[in-house]
């Protein structure tokens, strides 16, 4: 390039800073109020909700313009979703020229967010569309954002549900906001973000650890992946949304490797009830806006595997040992072992642990726990679910309501070596009310309980049975 030219660029590029600076200065004599209303006034236009800063307006010239804002608050439709004590503003050169304010980047100091999702699916952090005749909002972008020591909360009115999150930082860029203005479509920007939290709490679960990295295109969103620590085992996830349509459709997968299961369990029963690790995966679909249509088009499988667990308060050898005479072995108190993972929310409100977990100093050595469901339209079917002691192998069969709330024909019995039932139980009804039926004697007991294990239903019956279980568990 020749030497004018250089130096007429040079030139250019002087003008341009001088330019700037004296436009800041120039802002920077305007009074504060003045000042805050422009920034109310351009950022309301833009999000097509409320923005308002109530603090005073600081403005940083080096090492880039900047302006300093004290208490910012995001208001829509009356709700209050996001305040942060301060903001640190990155503006645009060249539209500051000519009198606009263009966002470069935002970095939030200690921001609080206030997430709802009303009864009607509505999000208070998305806009509404405005109504015909108003006018269309202008679509915006930000090169880069991030909130650090920020504290979330996320409440869905129509379930109750409610979840928080404390200590995350988010760093994302590429922030473009296009709204829609006839589509049914949620109004989700594009973006790629990194979140990190130091703890997420939902109900009496928390996940610790949390790293995401989160990307929207075309209301289409992905975190992938998502990890943490749960019940001391880690957590690795992913979600898929498709907020493209009327009706937002989900995809979700995860595994929760190596957790400790009495920590899963005092969640729901004090004290020391079951020891050990187990695994729990799971890969589900599900559409719908209401946390109603969420369920009743849930799709996928799911699972609970376990070895060298031990279950304190009682001995299930040494009671079915005693089954021929005392006839009091409730088979169905051990099937809430089965149904913990996929299905001990719904279970435990209703039938609840208390019957299984004694206060003795026995314990049953569990040599394998495999829990394996399929689910179909919200309902979720056993496909191969059973647990075997070191004498015996208890199996279960059956389905889990989860539209109506109710059991499915559900049965656990004892299983001999080829697969036959020797004592059977139902139980039926709903989740708080189940119906639990006295258990069943498929053959009659004409030796010790043990030996008809160890030696086989076939033995005492004149045709084969229809065996009850198939899986994987092996007899001990």
């Amino acid at each position: 390039m020749p030497r004018i030219a250089r130096h007429l660029l040079f030139a250019a590029g002087v003008v341009l800073a001088l330019a700037g600076l004296l436009t800041l200065l120039a802002w920077a004599l305007v009074d504060s109020e003045s000042v805050r209303q422009r920034i109310d006034n351009t950022a309301s236009r833009a999000a097509g909700m409320e923005v308002r800063v109530d603090g005073p307006v600081g403005i940083r010239v080096f090492p880039a313009p900047e302006f300093r804002l004290q208490d910012l608050r995001i208001r829509n439709g009356g709700s209050e979703w996001l305040g942060a004590p301060r903001a640190n503003l990155r503006v645009r050169i060249l539209p500051l020229l000519s009198g606009r304010v263009e966002v470069g980047g935002i970095d939030l100091v200690e921001p609080e967010l206030r997430l709802v999702r009303d009864s009607d699916g509505a999000f208070n952090f998305i806009a509404a569309r405005p109504a015909e005749g108003s006018g269309e909002r202008q679509p915006f972008a930000i090169r880069h954002f991030r909130a650090r020591a920020a504290t979330m909360a996320f409440t869905d009115q129509a379930s109750g549900e409610h979840i928080e999150a404390e200590g995350c930082d988010l760093t994302g860029r590429d922030l473009e906001w296009r709204p829609a203005q006839s589509s049914p479509a949620i109004d989700l920007p594009d973006f790629q973000a990194d979140l990190a939290c130091r703890s997420v709490t939902y109900g009496a679960l928390e996940l610790s650890g949390l790293q995401a990295r989160i990307s929207a295109r075309d209301r289409r969103l992905e975190i992938n992946p998502l990890t943490g620590q749960v019940f001391d085992g880690r957590l690795n996830a992913r979600l898929e949304s498709d907020l493209s349509g009327s009706s937002p459709a989900h995809a979700l997968g995860l595994e929760l490797a190596g957790f400790r299961v009495e920590r899963f369990f005092e969640t729901f029963q004090p004290g020391h009830a079951v020891e050990g690790s187990a695994t729990f995966v799971a890969q589900l679909s599900f559409s719908g806006r209401l946390p109603s249509e969420m369920v009743a088009d849930l799709n996928g499988q799911a699972g609970l595997f376990g070895t060298e667990l031990v279950l304190h308060g009682q001995d299930l050898d040494e009671q079915l040992s005693r089954y021929a005479s005392t006839q009091r072995f409730n088979l169905v108190d051990t099937a809430a072992l089965f149904v913990a993972g996929p299905a001990g929310l719904a279970i435990t409100r209703g039938y609840g642990f208390a019957s299984l977990f004694g206060e003795t100093d026995d314990r049953t050595p569990i040599r394998e726990l495999v829990s394996e469901w399929d689910v179909a339209g919200g309902v979720a079917t056993a496909r191969d679910v059973a647990l075997a002691t070191a004498e015996n192998r208890i199996a279960l069969d059956g389905g889990l309501d989860f539209v109506n709330l109710q059991f499915r024909d559900m049965r656990v019995a004892v299983i001999d070596p080829e697969g036959c039932a020797l004592v059977e139980q139902r139980i039926q009804g709903g989740f708080h009310d189940p119906k639990i039926e006295e258990p069943d004697v498929l053959v009659t007991l004409v030796a010790p309980f043990v030996d008809l294990l160890e030696r086989g239903i076939a033995l005492f019956t004149d045709s084969p049975c229809d065996p009850f279980y198939t899986g994987r568990v092996a007899h001990p």
